[in-house]
This record gives structure tokens, sequence and C-alpha cells, in this order.
């Protein structure tokens, strides 16, 4: 880093250098520019443009260096600087067209994971740049507990009062919001019972206008209620975490049974993403036989296990996520991996539509 005073160019200031783009070196000599702006007037004196991928000056020469995104002009020196722009343009059009990927984490029996995977997942997705909704259809609202997040609205108050989806989100982390949930669902349990039509596709009737996230993640009770009808109907994709024992593997039996209801009764098609074992341990028996029965039943959607880990039980109690509470730990490992997995998912489902 320079340590004297150098002369813009452009406007005469003096000014200290402090980073790479305020000097450039041409066939005449150093040049130094005070900001950016100053830089791009020099640049435009001569003709040239900053590429929006690489930021190299440059003359454009061809129609392909140009480009209108979002109602702006851009520029690319080179075909590798405009392909991966023209891309993910593309990929974000047609997500804007199809809307969100929407996933119900499920499992009627309870103790199997479901919120743990849901959070876990929802920060994974959100670290790795996608815009994350986990919306808490659990009335014990533990989603808000495990992130250290609360509001004052809650779902309730979109499913009963009707109140807009931005007014009642909370933002957990950077790119990640959550809808919370408290005991105030027992009472739009009821406000749903009392329906004469639509009580089973409230949910999606409210949340007209999502196009705002990319995923959306929703956590189901261990119940089949009202409101776990109305995120299966919200949703279009199921995860079921199956803890390695005996008892889980016939609550799959039970989530089977409510799925082909939905098909069937609700006219609304979901599938089954993945079978997800968790609290497996390599040391004991039944796990090895547990994901060996689900693997014989559902084959390739049999996801790779989530080992037994303290951290994960531990990470609630902090606020935090297994990413932030102990990221070399064999949680965070499982967990990312299942990350990757839904976001090559979804890559595959804009490609199919491109």
């Amino acid at each position: 880093m320079a340590t004297a005073l150098k002369e813009c160019t452009v406007c005469e200031k003096q000014f200290l250098v402090k980073f790479r783009y305020q000097i450039e070196r041409t066939k005449d000599g150093v040049e130094y520019y005070c900001s950016n702006q100053c830089r791009q007037d020099q640049t435009a004196e001569r003709g040239q443009v900053p590429c929006s991928g690489c930021g190299r000056d440059f003359e454009p020469k061809y129609a392909f260096q140009q480009a209108t995104v979002e109602g702006k002009t851009v520029h690319y020196c080179s075909m590798e600087c405009r392909k991966p722009a023209v891309n993910d343009y593309r990929r974000r059009t047609i997500q804007a067209e199809q809307g969100p990927m929407r996933i119900a984490i499920l499992n009627q029996k309870g103790g199997t994971g479901k919120t743990t995977t849901t959070v876990n997942l929802g920060a994974g997705l959100a670290k790795q740049g996608l815009r994350v909704l986990i919306i808490d259809v659990d009335s014990q609202g533990h989603v808000g507990v495990s992130l250290g997040v609360s509001g004052k609205k809650t779902l309730y108050h979109v499913l009963v009062e009707g109140a807009a989806l931005e007014e009642c989100t909370v933002s957990a982390r950077p790119n990640l919001d959550i809808l919370p949930a408290d005991d105030t669902l027992a009472s739009a349990e009821i406000f749903l019972a009392r329906l004469d039509e639509d009580r089973d596709k409230m949910l999606r009737k409210r949340l007209l206008d999502v196009g705002a996230y990319d995923i959306i993640l929703l956590d189901c009770g261990p119940s089949l209620s009202l409101l776990n009808m109305n995120a299966l109907t919200f949703a279009d994709h199921l995860i079921v975490p199956v803890a390695c024992d005996f008892l889980s593997l016939v609550g799959v039996k039970q989530v089977m049974k409510t799925l082909r209801n939905v098909n069937r009764v609700l006219l609304h098609p979901i599938s089954v993403m993945g079978i997800l074992p968790t609290f497996y341990d390599m040391r004991n028996k039944i796990s090895d036989e547990a994901v060996k029965t689900l693997q014989g039943h559902f084959h390739d959607k049999v996801l790779p296990p989530v080992r037994v880990n303290t951290r994960l039980k531990e990470a609630p109690s902090e606020s935090k996520t297994i990413f932030e509470y102990a990221p070399e730990s064999r949680g965070a490992s499982d967990y990312r991996r299942l990350v990757t997995w839904v976001i090559k998912q979804q890559e595959q489902r804009l490609q199919a539509t491109a």
C-alpha cells in the first residue's frame, strides 16, 4: 500500500491509495484514480468500459459484449465473462416463474429430528446464498428457539387474520427468514376446523406471494392435524426424517398413507423427495437394519444417514445452528451433505424447465 499522496488523473485531487483499482499502468505510465467514478470517467473518455465479469477495462467491438440485465446496460469483455452472468440471469428468471421449491419436513412420530433437520438444512442453504424461508407449523415453536429469534406475529396471524407474510417473518440469519409459531396455533387449528371449505388449503391460499425466496421449508408437528394437512397442500416435496429404530419405521407407513390421501382426496400432487435416516449409530445393529429396511421400500430416495452426534443436541441450547456451534463435527458434515444434495435437486428442477 502506498504511503505518499497521489494526484488523481481525472480530478487532480490529492488522495492516499488504498485499493488496487486506484492504480492503472498504461503504455504512457501510471495513472491514479481517487474513486471508481473518476476511473469510469477516464475509461469512458478512451471509449472503454469496465467488464461486469472480471472488472477489466476494454473497448467493446462486438454485439455480444453488451447486454441489458434488469433494465441496466452491462458489458462483458469475453464469452467466458458473459456466460456465467447469462446463466445466473436465466436461473433467476426461471425461479421467478416457477416460484420457490417448497419442502415439508414431516414424520408423524415425534423425536425423529424434524426441527433439527429443518433448522440446519435451512441455515446451510442460506449460507450457500439461497434465500430461505422456514415456516414453523408446530405450536411448540422450536424453530425460533433453536435460532434464538422470536416475533410479535406468527403463523396464526397469517392463517386466521390474513396478515401479510412480510409483516410476520423474522430475519434469523443472512438470507434466512422464519415465520414463527407459538401456542396460538392451537386456536388456528380450531379456526380451520370450523371452516366449511378450504380448511386444508388455507396456507396455500394465504401465501400467494412468496417469490422473494428460493426455497421454503415447513417444520411440521408430530401429528396428523389440519395444520400439517395445510403444510402438505402448500408443499410440493417431502423430506421424511426417520430415527433408526423400529417404531420410526412404523411412522413412515403412516406418512405414506397420509400422502396418498393428500394426492387422492385433496387433489394436490406431492412427492417424496427423500427419506433421511437420523440418529444413526454404527455400533447398533438396529441402525443398519433400519437403513436396509428403508432402502428396500424407498430405494434411491433413502439419503445418507445423519449420525448420532451430541453437538446436534447441544446447539439449540446456545441458539446456534450446527454450522455455528460445531462446524467440524459429524453433525455439521452430515447436514452439509444434505444441503449439497438439496441444492442439486433445485438445480435439476430449474434445468428441467429451462
